[in-house]
Parts: C-alpha cells; structure tokens; sequence
C-alpha cells in the first residue's frame, strides 16, 4: 500500500511540474502573441534630450593660450576619410588642440566609415553637438534596446538581421516599397504597430543604429544640443539659434536683449554681462528651448514660425546679424545695468542700437547654404555629405584678442561656396564680408568676435 501510494505520489509530482511548464511556455506564447498582435503599444521616450545645453569652461574653451586652438568641423556625414585629411590639413593635435564638431556625424557615407567617425570622436571624448540625423540613428538604437526588452523581441531583431540581404538587394534595385515589407514572422500590420509613425526601418540611420556599439550610442546620448562657451561670446548649435523671439518686436520686454541683465556684479564687467545675456538667449526665447527647431532651423516664415526650408523664410542668421549688429555694448559707455529701452511707434521704428554686446553662433546644417559668413554667425556645411567639401573654423589667441585691429577680407574657393550675397535678402538685413574668389584657396581668414580673426580651412570630399 505504502509503495502504492508512493507511486501516486510520484506521478502526481510529474503532472504538476508539467502542468508549470506548460503554464509558463502559454504563457510565454500569449505574451508573444499579444505583444506582435496586440495594439499599438505605448512608446517610451526615445529621444534623450536629458543633456539640452552645456556651458564650456575656460579649460574646455582656452581664448588666452597662445600654444592651444580651437577647430570646429562642420557636418561630416560619416565621410571618415574627409575628416582625416581635414585634421592633417589643420596638424591637429591631440593633446593640445580643442576639437568640437557641430553634429551629423553619421549617414550618407558607408556604415563602416559612420562607425569610424564615431569610433575617433567617442575615445577622444570629442566635443560637440547631436545633429538630427545623429538624433535619428539615436533614436533607433533606442527602440531596438526596448523592442529586444519585450517578449520576442530580440528573436525577432535576429531574423531582420537574417533577411538583411533580402531587404538590401531590392533596395539597390530601387524598390522602396520594400521597406514596408516585414519579417515572415509578422503581418503587416504588426510591424507599423511596433515602429513610432513615420519611421523608416532598414534605411542608412537603422543600420548604423544596429551596428554601432554600447559605448558609440552612450556618446551620442551624451552630446548636448547646444554649446555656449561664455569666454568666447559664441554659441555651437547644428541648425540655428534665434536672437529674439520672432513674434514679438525686438525691444520687447520679454526680449532677453532689450534690456541690460541684472547682475550683482559691477556695471562695466562686461564678461559677466555677456554671460548673462549669452545664457538668457538659451533660456528666455522659447524657440531655442525647442529640440527641433535648433536641430533643424535653416530660415524663419511669416508670423515667426521656424521652417527647415532653405528656399522659403529669411534664413534664420540673417535675423542673427540685425539684432547683434544693433548691439551698442562697445560703444555704449554709459550704459547702465537694468535699464529697459521704452520706445514706441515712430521712435522704435528708427531704433538702431539695443543694450547688448554681440555673440557669435556657428552652426552647421545648411548645406544648400555652403559656407555662410557673417558678421555674427558662420555656417560650416559645405556639402561634405554631397561630395563638396569639409570644412573647419580655426580659433586661436589671436581670434579673442582685442589689440586685432581693422577689417578683414577673406578668400574662398569657388567650389567651397555656394552662397555669397553682395546684397541683403531683406530690408535690414546685414550683409556679408566683401570677398574675391580664388579657385584653388582652401584657407580664407575672417573677422571672428569683436576685433580678433579667424581662419577658415576646407578639404574636398570624395
């Protein structure tokens, strides 16, 4: 009897543990198929936008140091070996030199030189800014890290990687419609459910986004969306910044340069003064609080409203260029600390100077713009992406020092500039240096901050 209901025992033990596992497989089974099959899910925050501005330090950004520079290159587009011969070109040193970059590192050249150009920037801890095609390879490797954090995800993952060549070839063949074709694993449906809504799965951005490792994705996370170097009076951004709020007239109240800060410091330090006004233009214009509108401002439309267009609007560092060129803080010396300019009507109409000293803004973004130099702003988007040229701006002692004297002329390669104006695009606007074009210069030097200069150096990209 005893054996009997040993045996009982023993076959109830097996049932048990077989009906766990069978349980725990369903289980596994509904989750899968409710996650493919289920509704579209709640997406979490893919854009990692934590780190919006960083302030440079006088360490990260020497304007006294005679043995160190400044270079700041423009959109590299994963054309590693461009950027190669721009750093040869300008013998960049490592352990001396300040290197910044204004963003788009990757796409439009092949995956492995994306991820070469990663690779350099990310172990030399290179600063710089998130482009939006950065943003988007960014973001993709976000939603492959919580698509494989869902039941069935990373299996699935597997097998686009093993249909890869599938995809590939009928893209080489010009059919786009493949793109929208998913794994056999899934229907249709299923796949437009588990991607945000206007994303593109398998193009240049999903491929670099799989293939880049833990340590590339961590430094494209951590790279801010803008630079302000206080010591310099400039800001890095890759599109755009905005001097004032385009909604309102600039000697507004609520226009951070309509009025000087208020600041405990003494009246005439004037590098606090631009400190504070540097960083209220980061806080108190709301378009530049925007992630959007600073990655991808190229001009500004009727009613203020940001655009990325090149072809409709006024170009965003035409705006730049008529407030700073109305800052009076030079030659203002009776200026007084928090003092607010009240004028109206006719007056406001004649108004040529506002209570601010000027900034400069370099950014990138706008290759359909080439090489963009102003007074107050430098665009440094030569089209590399495109088979243009890469372009670097040189700062040294000499750029931040006021004993430079005079007006400068610059030189550009013909090919390296795709928009010098002789005129405004608009009353007011603030026109560009006077420049003579050589065919073969490939170095040009500008007027950069209030007396010192710069050097401009680019390299053809092929």
């Amino acid at each position: 009897m005893a054996r009997r209901i040993g045996n009982y025992g023993f076959l109830l033990g097996i049932v048990i543990v077989t009906l766990i596992f069978w349980t725990i497989v369903a289980g596994d089974l509904r989750n899968r198929v409710s996650f493919w099959t289920g509704s579209k899910p709640k997406f979490p925050d893919f854009s990692h936008y934590e780190n919006f501005t960083h302030t440079l330090s006088n360490e990260q950004f020497p304007t006294n140091d005679k043995d160190r520079r400044i270079i700041v290159i423009g959109d590299v587009h994963g054309m590693n070996e461009s950027l190669t011969a721009l750093l040869n070109r300008v013998s960049f040193d490592t352990q001396k030199d300040v290197l910044i970059h204004l963003g788009d590192l990757t796409t439009k050249g092949p995956v492995k030189d994306s991820l070469a150009v990663l690779s350099f920037m990310e172990s030399n801890k290179i600063l710089g800014v998130r482009g939006n095609n950065d943003q988007e390879v960014l973001e993709w490797r976000a939603w492959m890290d919580w698509i494989v954090s869902q039941p069935g995800g990373r299996e699935w993952l597997i097998e686009v990687d093993d249909h890869w060549s599938d995809y590939e070839l009928a893209l080489e063949n010009g059919d786009m419609s493949a793109l929208d074709l998913p794994p056999s694993s899934m229907k249709k449906s299923d796949w437009g459910n588990k991607v945000p809504k206007g994303w593109k799965p398998l193009g240049d951005h999903y491929q670099v986004a799989r293939a880049m490792s833990r340590s590339q994705y961590s430094y494209l996370r951590s790279l801010p969306l803008v630079l302000y170097a206080p010591a310099g009076h400039v800001f890095f951004v890759h599109a755009g910044l905005l001097a004032a709020d385009p909604s309102r007239k600039p000697t507004h109240p609520k226009q951070p340069l309509s009025h000087w800060p208020l600041i405990k410091q003494r009246k005439h330090d004037i590098s606090a003064i631009q400190k504070a006004q540097g960083l209220a233009l980061l806080s108190e214009i709301p378009q530049n609080q925007d992630p959007w509108v600073v990655q991808n401002l190229r001009s500004v439309r009727k009613k203020g409203r940001p655009t990325r267009s090149s072809s409709k609007g006024t170009p965003f560092s035409d705006l730049w260029n008529e407030i700073m060129s109305k800052c009076s803080g030079f030659h203002d010396s009776n200026a007084q600390l928090g003092s607010v300019t009240r004028i109206t009507g006719h007056q406001e109409s004649q108004l040529t100077h506002l209570p601010c000293y000027p900034s400069t803004v370099v950014y990138g973004h706008a290759a359909g713009r080439g090489l963009d130099v102003k007074r107050w702003s430098i665009g440094l988007d030569t089209g590399c992406g495109q088979g243009r040229r890469l372009s670097a701006l040189v700062l040294d002692a000499k750029s931040f020092s006021s004993g430079a004297s005079g007006d400068h002329t610059f030189n550009f390669s013909s090919d390296a500039t795709e928009r010098l104006h002789a005129e405004p695009l608009f009353p007011g606007a603030v026109q560009h240096h006077t420049f003579q074009s050589l065919p073969s210069a490939t170095d040009s030097r500008i007027k950069f901050d209030h007396a010192g200069e710069a050097r401009i150096i680019s390299v053809k990209c092929h």
